[in-house]
C-alpha cells in the first residue's frame, strides 16, 4: 500500500510540475520601447491609384509618433515584396509624411506594393505597414 501511495504522490508531483513548466512564458527583454508602432498609411490605400499626367504619385502617412528617427519607404512592382521587384528605397527624415514618386516609375494597369517602416531614436524598427494598388493613368 505504501508503494502505491508513494507512486501516486510522485506521479502527481511530476505531472503538476510539467503542467506548470508548460505554462511558463519567457520574455526576451522586449517592451513597448523596443517594439515601435508601425506607421499608419494614408494614400494609396485603395485598390486603385489614379495618376494624372505629368504629376508624381504622392505617398502619404500619419506622422504621429514622437520617437521617430527616420522612415524607410520601399516601392515594389507587383504584390511580392522581394528584392528583385524593388524599384524605390528611400530613407526619409523624421518629419516626413509625404513622398512624391516620379510618374515615370509607374505603368498603367500595373500593380505595385509600397511599404513603410518607422525607425526609433534608439534604432529599433517597427513592423512594416504595406499596401498594394493598381495604377490607373488619367488621360488629359
Amino acid at each position: 500500500m505504501r508503494k502505491i501511495c508513494l507512486a501516486v504522490i510522485i506521479f502527481t508531483l511530476c505531472s503538476s510540475s510539467l503542467s506548470m513548466a508548460a505554462s511558463v512564458s519567457f520574455s526576451y527583454g522586449f517592451n513597448d520601447y523596443d517594439d515601435p508602432i508601425p506607421p499608419r498609411l494614408r494614400y494609396p490605400i485603395n485598390e486603385l491609384a489614379v495618376l494624372p499626367p505629368g504629376e508624381p504619385l504622392k505617398f502619404s502617412w500619419w506622422n504621429d509618433v514622437t520617437d521617430t528617427r527616420k522612415f524607410i519607404l520601399k516601392i515594389y512592382k507587383g504584390y511580392n515584396m522581394y528584392a528583385d521587384n524593388l524599384i524605390v528605397r528611400e530613407e526619409l527624415p523624421q518629419s516626413a509624411a509625404i513622398y512624391n514618386a516620379s510618374s515615370a516609375l509607374f505603368n498603367d494597369g500595373q500593380v505595385y506594393t509600397w511599404s513603410l517602416i518607422r525607425v526609433t531614436g534608439a534604432g529599433y524598427k517597427s513592423d512594416r505597414s504595406f499596401n498594394s494598388f493598381k495604377v490607373v493613368r488619367k488621360n488629359g
